[in-house]
């Protein structure tokens, strides 16, 4: 998750605000739990040259750790350990209960500031407008669901897939094969916000996937938990611990994956169910075309995948430049992918695109896949190559106990680490092993 745009405006103008006020004149500045907001507050703070000193966060799986470069500590710990003045920043959801924690620690009202972003003015769900909006709401997304099944039998099936990350519907399709012929469904369409989420539907061979608007499939969504299955045979293919609880269960139970959140949350199956995985067109000549053309060296080439959709990553461009040249040191040749405008190949390399459907037989003919955690891991993960992944510790949307490949089961030869808990040479001098040095097909 990436905070939008309209918050990353109140962000940085509370912070230049209360700079010019001279609020943080001599307070060492925190903040207040490792959320999606975080790295933008921490960005408006250098830009007034004020440092970031702790993270503060209620996880015991992040406490410990570090979180944009700077350590993360229980917040009773942190203040048994650490005296002197103190701004605490608050920027969640969670501000309320933030708020009172820490009054309860003995901080006073002048040693925090709150950032008020869109999901924390609760205040707006009180109001009777609010609630009227929120019929509305319900009673479009009814309507919409009856125009969309209109020409459907009557033991059709909407399956949602609320969210547009790539893996989400990944892990989705894997299982839904399984879930149908328990449940005995054979009309069914899946329904997606996003062309990568068509796109990957179609790797499994699914027929029926119908492209609608995000207002439209959240409108289907509300309406289902109002009226619910009695009226509209819709199945969402989401891990409802996160919608209702505002939470993730494997925050609190770090052995649980993202792969058994599917598995079990999302679909109730059991562990012994047979997962289905796409099916590689094995005749395609695209990746050796695409290598000629690209002047790649077959089975001797590095493909670095530096962007995911969920979050910006604190690995820098500096650092990828510098695998880039180690790898081209040792006679590999290196492509970024990259697509659109906002992503950029890694200097000194070739830019490269492939659609999902060829990503299995494209990496096997590179030989090495470098990636940060991103979506497109998963559809490449049963590649026969070498694969390395990175992770970022402090944020969920790459967090290495959730996501693994290997823990997951997508899996057992990627070799992962973990950006902020790994030291930064050490773990550039093993990627490089792990790409040049090991054995494997290259």
């Amino acid at each position: 998750m990436i905070a939008q745009e309209e918050d990353r405006k109140v962000i940085w103008n509370a912070v230049a605000r209360e700079a010019g006020k001279g609020r943080f004149e001599g307070k060492q500045v925190l903040i207040f739990g490792c959320t999606p907001y975080a790295r933008d507050i921490r960005e408006a703070l250098q830009e007034q040259g004020i440092p970031l000193a702790a993270m503060l966060d209620n996880n015991p799986q992040k406490a410990g750790g570090t979180c944009l470069g700077v350590p993360v500590y229980l917040p009773e710990r942190y203040f048994e350990r650490h005296s002197g003045d103190v701004l605490v920043i608050l920027c969640s959801r969670y501000n309320r209960e933030m708020a009172a924690q820490l009054e309860e620690l003995g901080l006073c009202s002048e040693n925090r500031m709150d950032i008020p972003v869109k999901e924390s003015r609760r205040g707006e769900e009180d109001s009777l407008e609010n609630l009227q909006a929120k019929f509305r709401q319900v009673e479009e997304g009814y309507r919409f669901y009856l125009d969309l099944i209109a020409d459907d039998p009557a033991d059709f099936w909407i399956f949602l897939c609320p969210y547009p990350g790539t893996g989400d519907i990944y892990m989705a399709c894997m299982y839904l094969d399984a879930y149908l012929e328990r449940e005995g469904i054979r009309n069914y369409a899946v329904v997606v916000t996003a062309e990568s989420c068509r796109k990957t539907a179609m790797l499994f061979g699914i027929n029926d996937i119908r492209k609608v608007s995000q207002d439209e499939l959240t409108g289907m969504l509300k309406a289902w938990e109002f009226l619910g299955i009695g009226k509209m045979r819709i199945k969402p293919l989401l891990y409802w611990g996160w919608r209702t609880k505002r939470c993730l269960y494997a925050d609190e139970h770090p052995q649980i994956t993202f792969n058994e959140m599917f598995l079990y949350d999302v679909f109730d199956l059991t562990p012994e169910v047979r997962r289905k995985r796409i099916t590689v067109d094995r005749e395609s000549r695209y990746a050796q075309e695409l290598f000629e053309e690209l002047e790649l060296k077959p089975h001797r080439t590095v493909i670095m995948a530096p962007y995911a959709g969920s979050f910006v990553s604190e690995m820098g461009m500096e650092v990828w430049e510098e695998l880039a040249a180690a790898f081209q040191k040792h006679g590999w040749s290196v492509a970024s992918n990259c697509n659109g405008d906002k992503e950029k190949p890694v200097p000194g390399t070739t830019p490269i695109w492939f659609p999902y459907q060829e990503a299995v037989q494209v990496l096997e003919y590179a030989g090495a896949f470098l990636a940060l955690r991103s979506g497109l891991c998963d559809i490449i993960s049963q590649a026969q190559c070498k694969k390395v992944i990175i992770y970022e510790s402090g944020f969920n949307a790459a967090r290495y106990e959730y996501f693994s490949l290997n823990k997951m089961g997508l899996c057992t030869d990627a070799v992962e680490f973990v950006y902020g808990k790994d030291e930064k040479e050490v773990m550039k001098r093993e990627i490089i092993r792990s790409v040049v040095f090991s054995e494997g097909r290259n």
